[in-house]
């Protein structure tokens, strides 16, 4: 085989690849080659004019329908906060992700979808925690009786943050316990006095 037979086969070989490369970007991108945000998403191109609206949408954010994908449901299956999963999954890549992170909608909705994957990953972890506190095979008593300690104590249990953090004292507080010194040393002066009236 020459050289110039060999270049004509890689040469059809690239051509192939980068068709096949833009095919698989085509559904995420624009002709310009610009990536597609809000039209992936049912709800967000309900919004948009009709004639602005290029593409079917493939998601939706919340809610199931017919023929679209819940996005945030996959996002809660696949219980990877940072979005990197679900990028791949679902996404041209997670430089996508990055792009729909900076719109207001997209970071809204993965609020709602953290707030339920968090609720998920805590359940999970009581069931583990429950797993180890009725004995499975394997596991020390030491580990038993934490993790019992741990369900029996309510440790799991939000801490109340609504409860003010102790910082600097406020004006009135140092105002009173200026005061509460004062009279302390005004009664123990006056009990100096007594007691040297007495001895004297």
């Amino acid at each position: 085989m020459n050289l110039v037979a060999f270049l004509n086969i890689v040469l059809d070989k690239c051509r192939v690849i980068c068709y096949n490369t833009f095919m698989s970007r085509k559904p995420f991108r624009n002709e310009f080659n610009q990536r597609y945000t809000r039209q992936l998403f049912f709800e967000q191109q309900r919004e948009m004019l009709v004639e602005n609206r290029m593409i079917k949408p493939m998601y939706t954010l919340f809610d199931d329908r017919e023929g679209l994908i819940n996005f945030g449901r996959v996002y809660v299956e696949l219980a990877d906060p940072t979005g990197y999963a679900v990028a791949n999954k679902l996404l041209e890549d997670y430089a996508h992700w990055e792009m729909l992170m900076k719109s207001a909608w997209f970071r809204e909705a993965k609020e709602v979808w953290d707030r339920e994957l968090d609720a998920k990953l805590k359940s999970e972890g009581m069931a583990a925690i429950r797993m180890f506190a009725d004995g499975i095979e394997g596991v020390s008593p030491a580990v038993q009786l934490q993790a019992a300690k741990y369900l029996a104590d309510g440790s799991y249990k939000p801490k109340d943050s609504t409860a003010p953090k102790r910082g600097r004292p406020s004006k009135e507080e140092v105002s009173c316990e200026l005061k509460r010194q004062a009279a302390d040393t005004a009664d123990i002066a006056a009990d100096f006095d007594r007691i040297r009236l007495v001895k004297g």
